[in-house]
């Protein structure tokens, strides 16, 4: 399914209906404003004419379920701050130079911290409860 008028799946982010978590969601969000951000890019317009946009999609998709882990240990306090390694980007594209792949994770960075305030006041309280099931995906599917 098309979300947001992105061609981001949310399929991508679950493989069996207990994998709907809370965190799965956020990850979809970020994703989503990482395309977003990827695709209003002036900086970004030879990656973008390079590429399609369910290419992107796929990137930003495989960029936020990498993020996972950084999250969690951010989460459960192992770490101060979510750590944005450029090796997420430079796996996916080995052949961008060192500027293009600070670009992208600087842009990675970016659309977390446009989320953060929104996510801190949002009911839905995806990461600190992350574990739990989120009734998002199934009222967005429908």
């Amino acid at each position: 399914m098309i979300f947001n008028n992105s061609p981001i799946q949310m399929e991508w982010f679950y493989d069996i209906h207990g994998d709907k978590t809370k965190l799965n969601w956020y990850l979809l969000e970020l994703s989503l404003e990482y395309y977003d951000r990827i695709k209003g890019s002036p900086e970004l317009a030879d990656y973008r004419a390079q590429y399609e946009d369910k290419q992107i999609a796929y990137y930003c998709a495989y960029y936020a379920r990498r993020l996972k882990k950084s999250l969690l240990n951010y989460i459960r306090g192992r770490n101060k701050t979510v750590i944005f390694y450029q090796e997420y980007v430079s796996d996916y594209f080995p052949q961008f130079c060192d500027q293009k792949t600070l670009l992208m994770s600087r842009m990675a960075r970016e659309s977390f911290d446009q989320m953060w305030p929104v996510c801190r006041a949002c009911s839905q309280q995806c990461l600190w409860e992350h574990e739990e099931k989120s009734p998002l995906f199934d009222e967005y599917q429908s």
